[in-house]
This record gives C-alpha cells, structure tokens and sequence, in this order.
C-alpha cells in the first residue's frame, strides 16, 4: 500500500496493488455481462463509456479489506456508518472527437466530503492511469461544498471563453494543473474523496473499446461515511 499526496492541499491517495486474489473472476464475469450507456452519455455528460452491474458480492468483498484502512487514513470517526453508493463495471468507448465540452475536462463526483471512489483497475499501464488537478483559476483541487457555486461559475465562463480540444485529458493545460497521476496497473486498487478534481488519463485509442479483455476495464465503487 502506497498513500500519496496530491496538489498543494495534499489531498490523501490511497494505492494498493495485488488487491483481489482472483481478479481473473472479475474480468469473466465482465465478458458475460451486459453493458449499457451511462446517464447522459447522449447529451456528452458523464462517464465517457458503459456499464454493467458489479456481482453481488463486490461490494462487500472489497469493503472487507478495504473499511479499515479507509477510515484510519482518511480519520473517518468510529460512528460514522459505511454506506454503499454505487457499484459498476465501466469501459471508456467514446471516441476523442464525440467527447463533449464536459467530458474534456477535470470532473468531481460530488461535493460532499463523506464520500469515497474506490476504483480497481482490471487492465495494465498501456491505458494510462487517473489524474488529479488544480484548477488555475480559483486554486481548487478538491470542489467542497462552500467551493462549488464559484467552482461551477467560473467554469462556465472558462469553458464558453476556451473551446478545449476534442481529447481525454492529459497534462496541465490552460485551465487545469495537474498536480498527480496514479498509472494504471491489473489488480491495482486506487482510493480517494469523490470531490477531488481527477479525470481518466489515457494514452491511446487502445483504451476506447467495447471490449473487456482488451478495453481499460474498471470496477468502480462509491461509498460514503455518515
């Protein structure tokens, strides 16, 4: 297990490699499952791509290794009850010149601090990896509830006044900073708060692909602490 910290407000990463003992079980169960668009994926909002359901049993599979650690790095409080959110597995298929103005940029899940992404990559480094950022105007890298109303607002202006290419994101640019990288890596499990300015890095067409043995295959989890 590696923790990283990120940006100039050192915001909290957790890596851990060799997670699952049979991430093989995963990547099958993909193969036979049925995905489907995300939410807004026809308007160019959202996840760039499809999912499917997770098995029944990932959830708390991954919760049992993981709940711990999480609420000691991250100084969650004893009280604060584990709640699953949401739990996918996702393919980036859109190609770089479909991607809407939103999907160019630096994302946040949400703003609200209590919740966590756990993501499991299920491919290897020829697709990249996830990025973190700051975003150079307001100094943002993690969108909280008091920052969000600005956040938005200033990101309207930015992004009618600047057409961004028509690509994934990548490194600093005119807007964002990227201040971290975690390179994807099979059976490698990244931490991190959903408010956290980040985006997926990749690095080819390679990683556009409807294909679970050959695609950037995720498993994707949000919980939250309340």
């Amino acid at each position: 297990m590696q923790l990283i910290e990120v940006g100039e407000e050192k915001n909290t990463v957790i890596v851990i490699d060799d997670f699952l003992e049979n991430p093989e079980e995963l990547v099958d169960f993909a193969k036979r499952a049925s995905f489907a668009p995300w939410p807004m994926a026809a308007e160019g909002k959202g996840y760039p791509g499809v999912r499917a359901a997770a098995p029944e049993s990932h959830a708390s599979r991954l919760m049992e290794r993981l709940d711990a650690v999480v609420r000691e790095k991250f100084n969650i409080a004893a009280g604060a009850e584990l709640k699953i959110q949401q739990e996918t597995l996702n393919l980036i298929t859109v190609a770089e010149d479909e991607l809407g103005p939103l999907q160019r940029a630096p994302h946040f899940d949400t703003s609200d601090p209590r919740l966590y992404a756990i993501l499991l990559y299920l491919c290897d480094e020829t697709h990249g990896g996830t990025g973190f950022y700051r975003h150079k105007s307001t100094g943002y890298e993690a969108i909280r509830p008091d920052r969000v109303e600005h956040y938005l607002d200033c990101c309207y202006v930015e992004f009618n006044k600047f057409r961004r290419p028509r690509k994934y994101c990548g490194d600093s640019d005119d807007l964002f900073t990227r201040v971290g990288f975690v390179p994807a890596k099979y059976n490698r499990a990244v931490i991190y708060k959903g408010n956290l300015l980040h985006s997926a890095n990749i690095l080819s067409d390679k990683s556009i692909s409807f294909c679970p043995e050959k695609g950037r295959l995720t498993a994707n989890l949000f919980v939250s602490y309340e």
